[in-house]
């Protein structure tokens, strides 16, 4: 049998399978961190448009990271987020999130409008595997900040009630004695 020729043996920078391992074990622990993921896919996205995603994402605390399927996976599921999985296809990059899920939900739904070709694949918010439409249901909730204003102002009002019932009757009992006073 006749070997085959295949030209000259390339070294990869770093080994290449160790390298992968490396990444894999950096996805793990940033996934093991985060408690939200929103999983995108970037097909047709120029290189400025996708340095100009993340520019615009970073400061509400959300890293955007074009990953290798496989290698994502792996991660997932070494991190207890098999879930994850299931949403992967074709190029993907994913949004990493720590802070409030709906400001994650509403920053991607905000850049998909305006990038045509960024798509929402789908997410992990709260260790529950959510659709496309899922996630743009999530961008329409109030933010975090704006639900605990309206908790504590429909707390409030009623409190608010009360107090002016009660001085109320105080001040009527003032009126009454003021006048009786100066008869």
């Amino acid at each position: 049998m006749a070997k085959l020729k295949t030209g000259p043996k390339v070294k990869r920078k770093g080994g290449g399978i160790p390298m992968k391992a490396k990444k894999v074990d950096v996805l793990t622990s940033e996934l093991a961190a985060a408690s939200s993921f929103v999983v995108t896919e970037y097909r047709g996205l120029k290189v400025g448009e996708l340095q100009g995603l993340r520019r615009r994402l970073r400061p509400h605390g959300i890293e955007y990271h074009v990953v290798k399927n496989s290698l994502f996976a792996r991660a997932a599921e070494k991190s207890g987020k098999a879930e994850l999985r299931s949403i992967l296809a074709g190029p993907t990059a994913v949004a990493v999130g720590d802070g409030d899920e709906v400001e994650l939900a509403k920053s991607l739904v905000d850049e998909a409008r305006t990038l045509k070709a960024l798509k929402i694949l789908g997410a992990l918010i709260g260790g529950r595997a959510l659709s496309s439409d899922d996630v743009v249901s999530l961008a329409r909730l109030p933010s975090r900040p704006q639900l605990q204003a309206m908790v504590v102002g429909a707390v409030q009002a009623p409190l608010a009630q009360l107090v002016g019932v009660l001085t109320a009757a105080q001040g009527n009992l003032v009126r009454v004695l003021q006048a009786r006073g100066s008869q």
